[in-house]
């Protein structure tokens, strides 16, 4: 959606050549994507998990409001790499090693295109759990999609 409005204003949107064609060696279900305009996707593994309390935390500890997504089985198959690619996010953030294992057919990629890719401890861990908070929080800083160094959170 934004690459496309980039390209409808004759805005060119730079892509590596070796990525530009690239299509994944599987077969990931379709991902439902929820509102928000940033440059971060964090994805879960039901469609009620984003609106938990632990995911409204993890949202306002970003510098832009991240989009939110999971995977809708009942919709076929679909290509997470372009999505990716025409929503221009920078980093993707995966909630669960089994999610990773359903959506990636296996072990996840470091990248997706020129997004950097991250896997965390699944939603219900971290609502539980201070130590998968503080993998997350490792996670969030090194990746960091807020634009900031150290705190996520300033």
């Amino acid at each position: 959606m934004q690459r496309a409005y980039l390209e409808a204003m004759e805005i060119p949107v730079w892509v590596r050549k070796e990525l530009a064609g690239q299509v994944p060696d599987f077969v990931s279900p379709a991902l439902r994507l929820g509102p928000g305009s940033g440059h971060v996707l964090l994805i879960c593994a039901a469609v009620d998990e984003p609106a938990s309390r632990i995911a409204a935390d993890i949202a306002r500890s970003l510098k832009s409001e991240p989009v939110w997504a999971w995977p809708v089985p009942d919709e076929g198959t679909g290509n997470i790499i372009a999505t990716v690619q025409e929503h221009l996010f920078t980093t993707v953030i995966l909630f669960g090693e089994p999610l990773a294992k359903q959506v990636f057919n296996g072990a996840a990629p470091e990248a997706l295109g020129s997004a950097r890719l991250l896997v965390a401890p699944c939603l219900e861990e971290v609502a539980v759990s201070p130590a998968a908070r503080q993998t997350l929080w490792k996670l969030i800083c090194k990746a960091h999609p807020t634009g900031r160094s150290g705190s996520p959170a300033g």
